[in-house]
């Protein structure tokens, strides 16, 4: 979450009027969080390779390329799923679904 949210409030840098929103809500069996922002969006022909490790839009020597990479696997890890989009008004939203765990479940199992 702290790479989506460090992305969105890049993303809204040069903004007259920046704006990062965070919802979380459940729905079913899954807790879905998303992460969105104004900022110009994601250049659909990056879009494919937004999670690949070590790509970056960022200027040189501004990221290394691996948030969202480390997002995604942790995600992933954990049964979930991760996707970005724009929105129709502009700006990316990332979408972040996990399960929600049995309320039985120990922390250590």
């Amino acid at each position: 979450m702290i790479n989506l949210l460090s992305n969105a409030v890049d993303a809204v840098g040069t903004s007259p009027v920046p704006n990062v929103k965070l919802s979380l809500h459940r729905q079913g069996t899954e807790a879905v969080l998303t992460v969105s922002d104004n900022g110009p969006g994601i250049d659909g022909e990056v879009l494919p390779q937004i999670f690949d490790p070590f790509f970056t839009t960022k200027e040189v020597g501004a990221g290394l390329g691996l948030g969202l990479s480390i997002a995604y696997k942790i995600v992933h890890d954990f049964s979930g799923s991760l996707k970005a989009s724009n929105l129709d008004d502009g700006g990316a939203v990332f979408t972040m679904r996990l399960p929600v765990a049995d309320e039985t479940v120990l922390a250590a199992e």
